[in-house]
């Protein structure tokens, strides 16, 4: 094995008769960690092959020496701190470590190790360890992985716990292997603990599930699992549903919901008391929606939960969502802004008065979005009130309050009450009526900057809606700063993703050519086990920043038409989510399959002009590229729409002779 170039494990799945995949080695020579091997290549320091390498320079190897000094013990290792400061990949430097100690390196992307395998070593030995037994050994001994394959202990324990003659040891990415043990002990892939409990509660009758009934240890430790699983699977929401013949437990995940187990029906009452109780509802009430919070700890990290329950057909339904941790709360650079859109969107968050909104649907991100610009505009100077239904993250140094409209504090009579409370930046979690339009809007000209949402498709829409909403145009013209619209897209595996070329129908939904996309670097994922075979892994944010100047309150004054208002923010130059999307789409960052389902409602459907092939609007006569007429004839007599090979008006039978002259259709 060369010194300079570290040979990369290949680990193939193959189908086992017994129903389970494994992984093999394929031709792999390893070392292990605890005996000198005769001939091996003389270990070098990771600095130096990250170096020689080209992964960092000599200025980058000074800086991270110097913050991993800096730290507290234990200090972090050379190669996690590189990582974490932006100067290579996890791969890239396990593969450098790997080099340096005369070991080989394993992508495990692509990898499927048997559950049972990986089961050898203990849980919490594993994740304490940071170890991930892949297979056995013709020899007998164990393969592992490993990021840190100089801590000898970890790896002395490992020996201990599976009594192996011997480990065979790579190195592989820390989230990588961290991803597998996560996997080899979820829910969807052990219902092993599930069938125990089912048959625990085989004989008992569906009157002990009581209060009692769910204190017991098997239903505490099912829910505790499934609220970790889905911690460590990044899903935002966990539906726990009651069909007719069992209960169904389900994630979602970027976005979209995945089957995770199914369980016996007779589980389900004490599954759901058992929530309810975590969450502070009332066990005895099945009758009437209820809503709760709760705190769960998931590998030593705090997660605030909302729980929403829904009387059903089968039995309640229980959803949880899983709320982000102010620690969590991304940067505005992180979301997926263009560089233009960022720039506009903080200039309008550093003006010391007006209204901000953030549009989109549920379930957009408008509430990251929303948190990020506050915590980007919290300074100690600056006195910041939120009116939230509910407070989804608890953010320090604000203050935060919770809209009742039981007690009667609406979102009208607190933001009247804020207004009172000396606020410089007032957050509204949401404008639901035309009066706390208006007084968001009035708290924008007095003085204080307001951060809002409304539910509109788009940017544009969202100024018309406040005029239909019954707000003065004049209001809305003087306070308005900028209006946000935003979707969320999927972002494709980084472990699977290829190259590769979108479809003829696709491309025409988007109103492009082959040629449009020459010079793009498209990726689509292939799936792997990272993804669960989706492709897709994350999500990043799509945006529409309309900016409010002199040009458009002129329009707004005048004609706050949604028609008149978009003609001036696109000759503005505002960029819509479908040109944001096909730029992501272009760079490799998001898929351009994902950008017609995400702004699929926000285009016109697909029509394109017949000569050009580009995308036209609904009612457009001539294409705005070619000036070619797309108006197919009208009946001069009734002004109706007519089809080109029609003889006679069917509507005032007039003959076709009249009809303004026909054009191809689009």
């Amino acid at each position: 094995m060369s010194s300079a170039t570290p040979e990369t494990v290949a680990l193939s799945p193959q189908y086992n008769p017994g129903g389970e995949l494994r992984s093999t080695l394929v031709a792999v020579p390893l070392s292990k960690t605890t005996e000198r091997i005769p001939g091996a290549p003389v270990r070098r320091r990771l600095g130096e092959v990250l170096t020689d390498q080209g992964l960092v320079t000599p200025e980058q190897l000074e800086q991270a020496l110097q913050v991993q000094t800096a730290d507290p013990p234990p200090r972090r290792r050379l190669g996690q701190v590189v990582a974490a400061m932006g100067f290579a990949t996890e791969r890239e430097v396990a593969e450098a470590l790997a080099t340096s100690l005369g070991l080989s390196a394993a992508d495990l992307s692509r990898v499927v190790p048997a559950p049972d395998v990986v089961r050898l070593l203990p849980r919490a030995v594993a994740e304490r360890t940071g170890v991930l037994v892949l297979d056995r050994h013709p020899s007998g001994g164990l393969v592992v992985a490993t990021s840190d394959p100089t801590n000898v202990l970890a790896l002395d324990d490992v020996r201990m716990y599976t009594q192996a003659p011997e480990l065979f040891v790579v190195v592989a990415p820390a989230t990588q292997i961290k991803d597998h043990l996560t996997r080899a002990w979820s829910l969807s892939e052990d219902t092993s603990g599930v069938s125990m409990i089912a048959e625990e509660l085989e004989e008992t009758t569906s009157e002990d599930f009581g209060a009692g009934g769910v204190d017991d240890a098997p239903i505490v430790k099912l829910v505790n699992q499934v609220l970790a699983d889905a911690a460590r699977m990044r899903a935002s929401d966990i539906h726990i549903e009651m069909q007719r013949d069992g209960l169904r437990i389900r994630y979602r995940v970027d976005g979209l919901l995945r089957d995770v187990m199914t369980a016996p029906r007779r589980l389900g009452p004490a599954i759901v008391s058992r929530v309810k109780i975590m969450s502070g509802l009332d066990i005895a009430e099945r009758r009437v929606p209820q809503d709760g919070r709760s705190r769960i700890v998931v590998d030593g990290a705090s997660i605030d939960t909302r729980v929403s329950t829904l009387p059903s057909l089968h039995g309640e339904k229980i959803v949880v969502r899983l709320l982000t941790r102010a620690d969590s709360v991304p940067s505005l650079e992180s979301l997926g802004f263009e560089e233009d859109q960022l720039k506009a969107f903080l200039a309008s968050l550093a003006v010391p008065q007006g209204l901000v909104l953030i549009t989109g649907p549920t379930g957009s991100g408008k509430t990251n979005t929303l948190y990020a610009a506050i915590n980007q505009t919290m300074t100690p100077d600056k006195n910041i009130v939120t009116l939230e239904d509910p407070i989804e993250v608890q953010l320090p140094g604000i203050t935060q309050v919770q809209v009742n409209e039981k007690s009667g504090m609406t979102f009208d009579r607190g933001l009247r009450s804020i207004l009172r409370q000396d606020p410089d930046i007032i957050l509204v979690g949401e404008v639901r009526d035309a009066l706390t339009a208006e007084l968001a809007l009035k708290a924008s000209i007095t003085g204080h900057l307001v951060l809002t949402t409304l539910h509109t498709n788009s940017a544009v829409a969202a100024l018309t809606r406040l005029v239909d909403m019954g707000v003065e145009p004049f209001l809305v013209a003087s306070s308005l700063t900028a209006a946000v619209a935003q979707r969320l897209v999927r972002k494709p595996c980084d472990s699977c993703a290829e190259g590769y070329i979108p479809d003829e129908s696709t491309l025409t939904l988007l109103g492009l050519r082959i040629d449009d996309i020459l010079d793009a670097t498209p990726l689509m994922g292939t799936g792997c086990p990272d993804c669960a075979g989706t492709g897709y892994r994350g999500r990043t944010a799509v945006y529409e920043v309309l900016v409010v100047d002199t040009a458009m309150r002129t329009v707004l004054m005048t004609s706050a038409t949604e028609s008149a208002v978009g003609a001036q923010a696109r000759a503005s130059g505002m960029k819509t989510l479908r040109a944001s999307a096909l730029d992501k789409a272009k760079r490799g960052e998001t898929t351009f399959e994902e950008a017609v389902r995400v702004t699929h409602s926000d285009h016109s459907g697909g029509k394109s002009c017949h000569s050009c092939e580009r995308g036209v609007d609904n009612g457009m006569v001539l294409c705005p590229w070619c000036t070619v007429p797309l108006d197919i004839g009208s009946c001069q007599a009734c002004s109706r729409q007519m089809d080109p090979d029609w003889m006679v008006c069917p509507w005032c039978r007039e003959p076709a002779a009249t009809a303004a002259p026909a054009s191809p259709a689009a």
